[in-house]
């Protein structure tokens, strides 16, 4: 990673001051944090003594030493002849001595024409003799980089003739370049961030304007002599987009002909994983040769490249970094960064890792450096850019050169949120799909790359994105549009196919680790932005502070207007003039928002909200303090599994469904102590008890019980509250949402219907139960944006498959339920059911309002039931093992007979 710098001087007159010599020296001083190793200069002449045939060139560069030693000394320079080429570079090659090697097998040079073992100089030897279009076809790296091909001629009076210049970025622009034309000056201007030119020496800020040199590009500087009269030389200015052989042309992954959007993935995950795999390994610099870090996040991208890393280690351990927010708690918090963090270092024991603190102060005395650095005043980039600028600090102050990153995995695996928007089974869902995963991704160098690059060059720290790799990208995109969309009806986890390829259940035989990459509970974890996932207390903090000093009420707006006025501001007339400044950030929004499918980013305001509110994390279910020993005594007692069946046990789908039967068979779901007791939510206690003693209750007494239970078996921390709406009553079920290997099922164990299995939600088939008298599916609704419970084709139950809640929520409903009679038919009727099985046959045994239902089919009911005839029913074996509950029944039946006998009344009468 270095700094790299040139002045191209236009004029035929040399007296103009700054000198393009100071002007680049200048820029270069600038840029010492990106190279802060070594700096050099120098001048195409290089004596003013010489005649210069067209313009004179001043390139400058700094140098980070990793490849190559520290005596590498830039420019490099390559003579063919007469021709001289010289170049300055920023990046790595990371396939340099494939190339090296095959330039000396097919003759073009010998291997003594090499000077050092540095991958710029192979670079420039490609260059040189292979030419431009096939050297970009072939490197392997993160590059920007400019060559100057000039002529020399010796005689009695020597002179130089510029014949081109050339500059070129990287397939996704991962290092920065940009330019600016001077036309009243009659310079040209290049440097690795615009915030490095200055604002006083010699560059007419009424007209010039600064542009990026784009990714997967390179443009082509000629020159002719003016033939005006003008004191200075005329130039042609061509770009020209390459191509690489390892990513086919842009864009990728176009909807074909053989486009089956009902064919589910059939990739080789085994490519997938290989092709990760073998870009981390060309990023790890040789061993011993510089101290390289991981920025371990606790996500899945930064978690997958850490434990790949530590992987590919031959020797010592790996050093892995995290930040979070000093004003969040330093406990166990689910949904902070640093506790999956140290999972990851828990399950790899070859990690060593670190975690940084830091505070509101420390983040304030940043934010004007991070926003000059950014070259933006985009929030969100922001707010993720202030701890990464602190920990690129305090990794570089422990002697750190490169750390590698999990940036990119989102643009090629469709892993933002607003990816969920896409309907599958919209007519134009995969197309639109498919144009903004291509723009996402061919523009990425105006949003990730730009915060990771600037914030750690800012401390003279390479960074290298495994996840742009090019292989990889290429076997992600060969991946249909559809076998990567993740809107909630299809029922599983963004980037499912990413987290499937290094889950070891789905490895080949001969390929498996005897360990896994990564815990489950971090290879599924839902996403977190990273700003939010340091903590958000951070982000809250900022708008605070921004609301005060702007005077704006709204938070986010506050915010925007905090950054721009920190980007605009130049008091000391340090930078270019802000309006030069604010039109290249305007044309990288513009570049970024081009073709979106979108009308504006959605999710940015505040911050983005917690749509996956985890069992694990709801404060009310954890005080049910379900532990091992709890969960062991309720499957072994009160279910009726045997001691092995429990020492055996693993969460699996299985193992889930058979949990889901033995509810159904053994748990009543009812209304009883709604009737009962108090009219008031029950408390914790109550339903602790309740439901180890068998007991059972309403839905939000056994649906939550037995979500928090999965959780306390290993289920966890993937396990989700529903609110379900039923004939257009909103809030008043229960139902869960469990995730199992980038899986989403639906589970009810709570229900006045058999629901005897956990259900995917991209699954719409007809399940049947008891004997085939009870169908039901479940269906997307793209009107309403539910999903809907169907039971023999009419709807019975809807919810928001992308929505879930804490327990909490549920209090206004079980309260309503408890003292409204108008809600629902918790307080009219008596409800209880069962579906235990006689000599391994499914039974029904439920009393719903008047009706007793008894048998083999759901079908099997008797009509008008008295109360001798529920009380009866009750005392059947398959209740009586509940202890108390046919006296619960009872009094029930007295309380309701005296608080409503016109409805024993009306069933006497039917009868």
């Amino acid at each position: 990673m270095c700094g790299i710098a040139a002045t191209i001087d236009l004029s035929t007159y040399f007296g103009i001051k700054p000198s393009a010599k100071d002007l680049t020296k200048t820029i270069i001083e600038r840029l010492k944090d990106r190279g802060p190793d070594a700096s050099s200069i120098k001048c195409i002449p290089e004596e003013d003594e010489i005649q210069a045939r067209r313009p004179r060139v001043v390139l400058g560069h700094t140098r980070l030493a990793i490849v190559g030693g520290e005596f590498t000394q830039h420019p490099l320079s390559w003579s063919n002849g007469k021709t001289r080429t010289t170049l300055i570079h920023n990046g790595e090659i990371y396939n340099y001595r494939e190339l090296k090697e095959l330039l000396i097998l097919e003759g073009y040079c010998q291997a003594e024409r090499f000077s050092t073992d540095c991958d710029s100089e192979v670079l420039l030897a490609c260059i040189a003799l292979r030419d431009i279009e096939w050297t970009l076809e072939n490197i392997k790296g993160m590059f920007s980089f400019m060559l100057v091909e000039y002529t020399e001629n010796q005689g009695t009076v020597p002179y130089v003739t510029l014949e081109r210049i050339i500059a070129a970025r990287d397939f996704f622009g991962i290092k920065p370049l940009c330019y600016t034309i001077d036309n009243v000056r009659n310079r040209i201007v290049f440097a690795s961030q615009v915030s490095a030119i200055p604002f006083d020496l010699g560059l007419d800020q009424q007209t010039i304007e600064i542009k990026d040199v784009l990714p997967s590009t390179y443009i082509e500087l000629t020159f002719q002599q003016n033939v005006d009269g003008k004191n200075k030389w005329n130039f042609t200015l061509m770009s020209h987009k390459y191509n690489s052989n390892d990513l086919g042309p842009y864009p990728w992954c176009p909807i074909g002909e053989n486009y089956d959007p009902s064919k589910l993935f059939s990739q080789n995950y085994e490519k997938i994983r290989t092709k990760l795999i073998d870009a981390v390994r060309l990023r790890l610099p040789p061993h011993g040769s510089c101290k390289t870090a991981v920025l371990l996040s606790g996500g899945l991208d930064s978690s997958l490249i850490s434990s790949i890393a530590a992987h590919l280690l031959d020797q010592g351990s790996l050093d892995t970094f995290n930040i979070r927010y000093q004003g969040e708690p330093n406990d166990d918090s689910l949904i902070l960064d640093c506790h999956h963090a140290n999972l990851v270092n828990k399950h790899i024991s070859k990690i060593r890792h670190h975690e940084v603190v830091f505070t509101f102060d420390e983040g304030m005395a940043v934010l004007p450096h991070v926003i000059q650095c950014l070259e933006t005043c985009d929030a969100v980039c922001i707010r993720a850019a202030v701890p990464l600028f602190l920990l690129s600090k305090h990794i570089s102050s422990l002697g750190f050169k490169v750390v590698l990153c999990g940036e990119g995995a989102d643009e090629s695996t469709a892993g933002y949120r607003l990816f969920e928007e896409f309907l599958p089974t919209c007519p134009t869902g995969s197309s639109l799909f498919l144009q903004e995963l291509n723009r996402r991704l061919i523009n990425i160098d105006t949003s990730e790359l730009q915060r990771v690059d600037r914030c750690t060059s800012a401390h003279g720290l390479e960074a290298r994105v495994p996840f742009l790799d090019l292989d990889f990208v290429q076997e992600m995109m060969n991946v249909s549009p559809f076998e990567k969309m993740t809107h909630s009806s299809l029922g599983r986890i963004q980037k499912w196919i990413l987290r499937r390829a290094f889950d070891t259940e789905y490895a080949d035989t001969s390929t498996r680790n005897k360990k896994a990459w990564l815990p489950d509970s971090v290879l599924y974890r839902e996403k977190e932005q990273f700003a939010d996932g340091i903590g958000r207390g951070w982000i809250k903090t900022i708008q605070e502070y921004a609301i005060a000093s702007e005077g704006i009420t709204d938070g986010y707006c506050a915010e925007k207007a905090l950054y721009k006025k920190l980007l605009m501001e130049n008091k000391e007339q340090k930078f270019l003039d802000s309006e030069v400044r604010m039109s290249l950030v305007k044309a990288r929004q513009a570049r970024r928002q081009s073709n979106q499918s979108f009308g504006k980013e959605p999710f940015c305001s505040k911050f983005q909200p917690i749509r996956w509110l985890s069992v694990c994390n709801d404060s009310d279910l954890l005080d049910l303090d379900i532990s091992m020993e709890d969960a062991q005594t309720f499957v072994q007692s009160t279910l009726g599994w045997s001691s092995e069946s429990f020492k055996t046990f693993t969460p699996t789908l299985a193992s889930l469904n058979c949990l889901i039967t033995s509810m159904l068979q053994k748990i009543p779901f009812h209304n009883l102590t709604l009737l009962l007791r108090e009219r008031r939510p029950p408390t914790l206690v109550e339903i602790k008890n309740d439901m180890m003693t068998g007991l059972g209750g309403p839905c939000s007494v056994v649906n939550s019980f037995f979500a928090a239970l999965l959780v306390t078996l290993g289920f966890g921390p993937c396990i989700y509250l529903l609110s379900c709406q039923i004939l257009g009553q909103n809030n008043c079920h229960v139902a869960i949402l469990v995730q199992i290997k980038g899986l989403r099922y639906f589970v009810d164990v709570a229900n006045a219907k058999p629901y005897f299995e956990a259900v995917h939600l991209g699954d719409s088939s007809i399940k049947e139960s008891l004997s085939g008298s009870f169908k039901w599916n479940l269906s997307y609704n793209a009107k309403s944006s539910l999903m809907e419970v169907k039971h023999f084709s009419n709807v019975a139950m809807s919810f928001d498959p992308s929505l879930t809640v804490h327990f909490r929520s549920f209090r206004k409903m079980i309260q309503q339920s408890r003292t409204d009679r108008l809600f629902g038919p918790f307080l009219t009727g008596l409800r209880f059911c069962l579906y235990p099985s006689i000599s391994d046959v499914p039974y029904i045994m439920a009393v719903r309002d008047m009706y007793i239902y008894e048998g083999t089919s759901i079908k099997s009911k008797q009509e008008a039931a008295s109360r001798s005839e529920i009380e009866n029913f009750a005392r059947n074996p398959s209740f009586s093992n509940i202890n108390g509950f046919s006296d619960m029944v009872e009094k029930a039946v007295r309380i309701l007979d005296k608080e409503r006998p016109a409805w024993f009344d009306v069933a006497t009468k039917k009868k």
